[in-house]
């Protein structure tokens, strides 16, 4: 009985001719990266500005990640 249950699987995927891959369709503008700031910081208004412009980078970023994942969940 186990016998048949192990090659039941491989049988059954034999019967198969082709193999389809399914890609969804995923817009250009999300697998884009979000820009980095690399500014250098000397004063304490500029590591404010530092602050925002990373906080809107993650925004960005997990903005695309929701998008992938709607897009995956279809």
């Amino acid at each position: 009985m186990r016998f048949l249950i192990l090659t039941l699987p491989i049988f059954l995927t034999a019967c198969a001719t082709e193999t389809t891959f399914i890609t969804p369709d995923i817009p250009t503008e999300t697998l884009t990266p979000c820009p980095i700031s690399d500014r250098k910081v000397s004063t304490v208004n500029e590591l404010a500005v530092l602050a925002t412009e990373h906080l809107e980078s993650a925004t960005c970023a997990n903005g695309k990640i929701e998008v992938i994942a709607t897009v995956l969940k279809g």
